[in-house]
């Protein structure tokens, strides 16, 4: 219920964010999937696969004290979450994982780290616009100065200058701003393909998708093609920033120690 879980639950906060990035819910699969299927057919040298560990005995886990520690998040719908976490995991080893391996491969690390530059440059503005909304003047600066730094002389955000300078990046989502307000997160829900989420984010990232959709920044329009190859690659990069695999820990308690660790996680970026 460590750092392994820990990072599994990083997943669903930056697979989360896929909604307020892409151009809506139907490009992000049509997109996503048509880019996996043709990235498979080409060559590519896949890396080993290390084996999945033994689960460890339930009674590892267990505080004769406190036995339901892990049980105290709103799940009305646990066992439509719990499927969804297993078809999730299915998803993640037969697709994403296997075409994963073959875009580390094709693509230099230079590379891939220029691309996800460019990804979370297009994220700072709906930071930008959180943080104001939240009255963090600080955040919203540093933000500013971030993305106008990284957008020009960083070539439209391809090489992170600003942190070079010592301003780092900040994440604030909606989801974020209406908890700030007090807005209940509602039950916990486990979203297809983009993982851990709750009912209060949930609906924060699918207007934050809205608002891209209609704003169309890159003017996409009619253009198909461009937001296809745009939504496949942000949704391989978002996968590539995060080094986890389901049931990493070995633990018969990973879905409860998921979503208590998600739970927790914004918790605390609410507050911060």
């Amino acid at each position: 219920m460590t750092i392994q879980a820990g990072i599994i639950v990083m997943q669903g906060k930056i697979e989360s964010k896929i909604l307020k990035i892409l151009p809506g819910p139907f490009t992000i699969i049509t997109g996503g999937i048509i880019l996996m299927f043709i990235i498979l057919i080409m060559p590519a040298v896949h890396a080993h696969e290390p084996p999945m560990p033994v689960k460890r005995p339930i009674h590892d886990y267990i505080d004769p004290e406190n036995p339901n520690v892990i049980k105290d998040v709103s799940d009305p719908f646990e066992a439509v979450n719990r499927r969804m976490y297993m078809f999730n995991a299915m998803l993640d080893k037969l697709v994403y994982l296997p075409v994963l391996r073959t875009y580390q491969a094709i693509l230099p690390d230079p590379v891939e780290q220029c691309i996800s530059n460019f990804y979370n440059n297009v994220g700072e503005v709906y930071t930008f616009f959180n943080a104001v909304f939240q009255g963090r003047e600080q955040k919203a600066v540093e933000t500013l100065y971030r993305f106008t730094i990284n957008s020009t002389v960083g070539l439209a955000g391809l090489f992170d200058l600003a942190s070079m300078h010592g301003v780092t990046r900040h994440n604030e989502d909606l989801g974020q701003t209406l908890g700030y307000y007090g807005v209940p997160p509602g039950p916990y829900l486990m979203l297809p393909i983009l993982g851990p989420s709750n009912l209060r984010d949930a609906l924060g990232g699918g207007a934050e998708s809205l608002a891209f959709t209609i704003t169309d920044p890159f003017r996409f329009g009619e253009n198909t093609t461009s937001s296809i190859i745009y939504s496949g690659i942000q949704v391989l990069d978002s996968r590539n920033q995060v080094f986890f695999r389901y049931y990493m820990t070995g633990s018969p308690f990973e879905y409860e120690m998921v979503r208590m660790l998600y739970d927790r996680s914004r918790v605390v970026e609410i507050d911060n």
